[in-house]
């Protein structure tokens, strides 16, 4: 029987390589000017500071990470996130633009574009223009609404990319 999940933000769902959080000091590179986003948000360097992906997930930045904790909406202050990287795998929910997503289980190998909504960003099936991330495992069952996926972020959308 499908279940109707809540849709929740981008977060980290398994870590490797490196030992956790990473942190931008304010001194080498710091959070841009008047932030708000919310933990979970893509984030991009832009200007010589950090700021989250464009509205909507147009953005064509590239992604250094997720988001760890809120902005502080000070300018300068120290970023933590987690790093866009070929390690580490993140959890997002399955979205059709705007809509409800039932999950069919052939989502895996499949690259989409990422959206906010509110504070909120998701895996956007119907965004195949500004990809970003890869499906690489389903956390819930097949025929779930607004399903919970593992993916990475694509090699040539990672600011920091490992791949030579």
């Amino acid at each position: 029987m499908a279940t109707t999940r809540v849709l929740k933000t981008l977060s980290i769902y398994r870590q490797e390589g490196k030992e956790g959080v990473v942190v931008d000091q304010a001194s080498k590179v710091g959070e841009a000017a008047s932030q708000d986003y919310k933990a979970g948000a893509p984030l991009e360097y832009t200007s010589g500071t950090i700021e989250a992906l464009a509205t909507g997930g147009a953005d064509t930045g590239l992604v250094i990470g997720i988001a760890a904790k809120d902005a502080t909406g000070t300018t300068g202050a120290a970023v933590p996130y987690y790093e866009a990287n070929d390690y580490n795998l993140f959890e997002g929910s399955l979205i059709n633009g705007t809509n409800a997503y039932t999950l069919l289980g052939t989502e895996i190998g499949t690259a989409y574009g990422l959206i906010d909504s509110g504070d909120n960003w998701y895996v956007d099936i119907s965004n195949t223009t500004q990809k970003k991330v890869v499906v690489v495992g389903l956390i819930d069952p097949v025929s779930d609404i607004n399903p919970r996926v593992i993916v990475r972020f694509i090699g040539s959308m990672q600011a920091r990319v490992l791949q030579s």
